[in-house]
């Protein structure tokens, strides 16, 4: 029997979805929703330390920062709407390290924070019980993704270059 690609790649998708299933079985809505807050509320730290710091140029650390804030406030919505009280403490920015030597190093930073909260919406994504929650996560998701190519861009890196 002949696979074409795209049967190839049905099957490549349910067996991923698969071997979440185990995981949706003991992790609900709430908890998703509660880390991926911690990684937006992280990235809002960063950015705001970012421009205090003049590590990002101004017009992209606001843009992203309003960004963020945004997907902290829809997060902590869908939280309230599930009857839980988002977390509110202070949420330490990342370790940094000399990310904040040059523009660029920060620029390559952020960008793999953005990254690996895409990759968390990516996995979060097929396993949500609520199917309500699919497009504000995906939009935030997408967003995160819009994020990555422009910090790629300030940090000058070759966008056609793997990650």
């Amino acid at each position: 029997m002949s696979v074409n690609r795209r049967q190839a790649f049905g099957l490549a998708i349910g067996g991923a979805l698969a071997l979440a299933q185990p995981a949706a079985a003991q992790t609900s809505d709430v908890d998703h929703l509660e880390r991926l807050l911690a990684l937006e509320q992280r990235l809002q730290s960063l950015y705001e330390a970012a421009l205090e710091r003049d590590a990002i140029e101004p017009g992209l650390g606001e843009t992203l920062l309003e960004h963020e804030s945004e997907h902290v406030r829809g997060l902590e919505m869908a939280l309230r709407a599930r009857g839980r009280r988002s977390p509110r403490a202070t949420v330490p920015p990342p370790q940094v390290g000399t990310a904040f030597a040059s523009r660029p190093a920060f620029a390559r930073f952020a960008a793999d924070l953005e990254a690996e909260a895409v990759r968390s919406y990516e996995e979060v994504l097929p396993i949500l019980r609520s199917t309500r929650l699919l497009l504000p996560l995906g939009s935030i998701m997408t967003s995160g993704a819009q994020h990555i190519v422009a910090l790629r861009q300030a940090a000058g890196d070759d966008l056609l270059a793997p990650a």
